[in-house]
């Protein structure tokens, strides 16, 4: 099929070779310092650091709105009066962006305009809109292409490490408590995507430099066979050096394509600094 526009926001993290490549178009979600609201990937992630050092309050991330959705697709589909729109929303189970996107575009009544929930977020829509763009470009019709990407959403494995919990703790994740504990302990808390929920399993303990190799053998075990791509996605203060070691781990286990992603002012709230996340089939 080659008439047609893949889109999403902000929140999936695209790269902007990504961007560039597959031609995508990406709507700001928002965060919010204070009173102050921005558009996330309009301001430096650290700003989101800064506020929160200074303040000792969590930025609050939200959603597109429905009108924000609507003038979009209008101008997309004035633009491109006959292509096919596939569009992969940040989980619907985190936030509201399905949601309002669904209600705009009831609202447009655009047949070719296609919803889809990705259950995921960061870097794990990243790998989604890696695939989905492949399954458009070969996919003889929209509905087969649309068909196929929600099959490979239900086999996609997300998962992220903080290299600090304090961010989880101010988010309200993590108790007083546990945050002390795992301070104490240097404990670090595996975070994965479950039926597009975040949820805290496992705990890896000491230093990302130490915990890094046994959290990727313990993420690669739990993929399937046919190891074609990984995304390796990071919150600013991670290690440039360490993140090169880990692509080549990743490309010396067998994937044949790794692809690494920025993550932007949403998910650094929820992250904090110096986080690492892996997605993968």
């Amino acid at each position: 099929m080659k008439n047609f526009i893949l889109t999403t926001e902000s929140g999936s993290d695209p790269s902007e070779e990504m961007v560039e490549a597959f031609g995508l178009h990406v709507l700001p979600m928002h965060v919010a310092l204070g009173r102050e609201s921005r558009d996330d990937g309009a301001f430096p992630v650290k700003d989101v650091f800064g506020y929160y050092d200074k303040t000792a309050e969590m930025p609050h991330t939200s959603a597109v709105n429905p009108a924000e959705y609507i003038d979009f697709f209008t101008k997309l589909r004035a633009e491109n009066p006959s292509a096919e729109i596939v569009h992969i929303a940040y989980t619907s189970l985190a936030s509201c962006t399905y949601q309002n996107a669904a209600i705009a575009l009831r609202e447009l009544g655009d047949a070719h305009i296609h919803l889809i929930d990705s259950l995921n977020v960061s870097g794990g829509i990243s790998l989604i809109l890696w695939k989905a763009h492949s399954v458009l470009a070969l996919s003889p019709d929209v509905d087969s292409a649309v068909a196929q990407i929600k099959d490979f959403i239900a086999q996609v494995k997300v998962s992220f490490l903080p290299n600090t919990l304090e961010y989880l703790k101010a988010g309200g994740r993590v108790s007083n408590a546990a945050y002390l504990g795992g301070t104490l302990l240097k404990l670090k808390p595996l975070i994965r995507i479950k039926g597009g929920r975040l949820v805290a399993t496992k705990m890896y303990r000491g230093t990302m430099n130490r915990v890094w190799y046994k959290y990727l053998d313990d993420f690669i075990d739990n993929c399937g066979p046919d190891r074609k791509m990984f995304v390796l996605f990071y919150v600013e203060g991670f290690s440039m050096e360490l993140l090169a070691r880990i692509k080549q781990y990743v490309l010396d286990k067998g994937f044949r394509e790794v692809m690494i992603t920025h993550t932007g002012s949403v998910i650094a709230c929820h992250g904090g600094p110096g986080a690492l996340g892996l997605a993968a089939c």
